[in-house]
């Protein structure tokens, strides 16, 4: 979490009882989930594992063919393929390492095959190239990625600013339980107000698909 309960403590100059300490908790996971949502993307780097399957066109060329300006040749040799890299876009973004890479292929009793960083695939922000793939064949990523939220003070503090409000409202309201009448306050907004997540926009991630 980006905000703990003791920062709250201090951004508001209270001290919370336990009971509180549980409520201030459950408020701040919302927050960060909220923004989480908001952003596209999660706030601090994490671990993921995520499988896809390759597309079905995903077909090369022989590198014997006419488009290569070379003969077909015919001596039955095995032809070799050549064909771009498939380009898995994984869910969570920016991808600061990738842990593992493995492809099985679609056949029954198929080995998974550890493939290696640098030769097999290459590692973007946004996902993996991977240049030793075919049709149909299964990919499992391993990967961290995640924006480094302690870096950018920015989303600190709008959750600081958000739950210290979330905090009032939850105060008032009890109060006014409690008292059986309605508190001549005035309506506070809970969330995150549209001036607060404008200001984030430029970390907000734009999908692929």
């Amino acid at each position: 979490m980006l905000v703990n309960i003791t920062e709250i403590e201090r951004y508001m100059d209270v001290k919370l009882s336990p009971r509180q300490n549980h409520a201030a908790g459950y408020i701040l996971e919302g927050l960060q989930s909220e923004l989480e949502s908001y952003l596209r993307r999660p706030v601090e780097v994490g671990t993921f594992t995520e499988n896809y399957r390759v597309e079905s066109s995903n077909v090369g060329l022989p590198t014997s063919s006419f488009f290569y300006d070379t003969s077909l040749g015919t001596d039955q040799r095995v032809q070799t393929y050549l064909q771009p890299p498939y380009t898995v876009y994984v869910r969570n973004s920016p991808v600061v390492s990738v842990a593992s890479v493995t492809v099985t292929a679609p056949t029954p009793g198929s080995v998974p095959e550890v493939l290696v960083d640098g030769t097999d695939y290459i590692v973007r922000r946004y996902g993996i190239d991977v240049y030793r793939t075919f049709a149909n064949d299964n990919i499992e990523v391993v990967y961290d990625a995640g924006l480094d939220g302690e870096q950018i003070k920015h989303f600190k503090l709008m959750i600081l600013r958000a739950a210290s409000r979330e905090m009032q409202n939850m105060h008032d309201d009890v109060v006014g339980i409690k008292d059986l009448e309605t508190r001549n306050t005035a309506p506070l907004t809970t969330g995150f107000t549209p001036e607060e997540l404008a200001s984030v926009r430029r970390w907000r991630r734009v999908r692929v698909a």
